[in-house]
């Protein structure tokens, strides 16, 4: 069983900004896939850019190591990063992913894979003394997790990249003690999408610009936390009927961002 990163990737006529990283396997479907996407594509294979498949992709070409380098792009300028092998060539993948992370929108995802050090083949191999594994990077899921958490990530989704068609060897170690979550001791590779919202706040952040939510949040939590009350009850009001926040909406980045946000409910309804 096979998937590819593509499997993640809906398209439509959306003008999304990407950044490819050293995966020029993805350019074309990309393109199909949005065709009005502005696609930035990272290589340190002069001749990969220069072939003649990617001429008419409209492809803006960066040569440089990821490896060794930052990314040359400004904070958030990216809404999605296709990145298939970061993990596993990135001589530092906690630094390579926090550069990543930045260069993404706070609603932006990431694409990615790994090798799973827990499929059966490489634990066969393990237990004979063998890890021909040398300059790769492999991972366990969790450890995985622990990662994109850590570099800012929010929701993380798999899909079997390459998964055994008959999961007898996993099942075999299962029986020995090994977790087996999701056929994981049957998979080799695992694909990875990692946002850096929730769904729930990303729609919350996608309706009004950065400006407008944080001008919001400090209203709110000056109602929250009794900071002239009144005046802050009478102020919220405005500012919603200036933006056109509808009440919904106003209930739902409450939940998100208040301690208390039962309280202020109680307090909104009340006024």
């Amino acid at each position: 069983m096979r998937y590819t990163l593509m499997d993640f990737i809906v398209g439509g006529p959306e003008a999304g900004r990407w950044l490819v990283i050293e995966s020029a396997q993805y350019l074309k479907p990309l393109r199909l896939a949005y065709p009005n996407a502005a696609i930035t594509a990272v290589t340190r294979f002069a001749e990969i850019a220069a072939l003649a498949e990617f001429r008419e992709l409209g492809i803006d070409w960066h040569i440089f190591d990821y490896r060794r380098e930052e990314l040359p792009f400004a904070e958030e300028s990216f809404d999605y990063v296709i990145a298939e092998s970061c993990l596993e060539e990135a001589f530092q993948p906690y630094e390579t992913m926090m550069d990543i992370s930045r260069k993404l929108t706070d609603v932006g995802t990431l694409y990615t894979s790994y090798g799973n050090i827990r499929y059966h083949g490489v634990l066969s191999q393990l237990r004979e003394g063998i890890f021909p594994v040398r300059e790769q990077h492999l991972y366990a899921k969790g450890e995985v997790v622990r990662l994109l958490d850590d570099t800012l990530y929010k929701e993380i989704d798999f899909l079997p990249g390459q998964q055994d068609d008959d999961f007898s060897s996993g099942d075999a170690w299962e029986a020995q003690g090994f977790d087996n979550f999701s056929h994981d001791l049957s998979t080799s590779c695992w694909l990875v999408e990692a946002k850096r919202s929730t769904a729930t706040v990303a729609n919350l952040k996608s309706l009004y610009d950065k400006a407008t939510r944080k001008q919001l949040a400090r209203i709110i939590h000056r109602i929250e936390y009794d900071v002239e009350r009144e005046k802050n009850l009478a102020e919220l009001k405005k500012f919603c009927e200036a933006n056109m926040i509808f009440d919904d909406y106003l209930a739902d980045f409450i939940q998100e961002i208040c301690v208390h946000p039962l309280k202020l409910t109680e307090c909104l309804k009340q006024t």
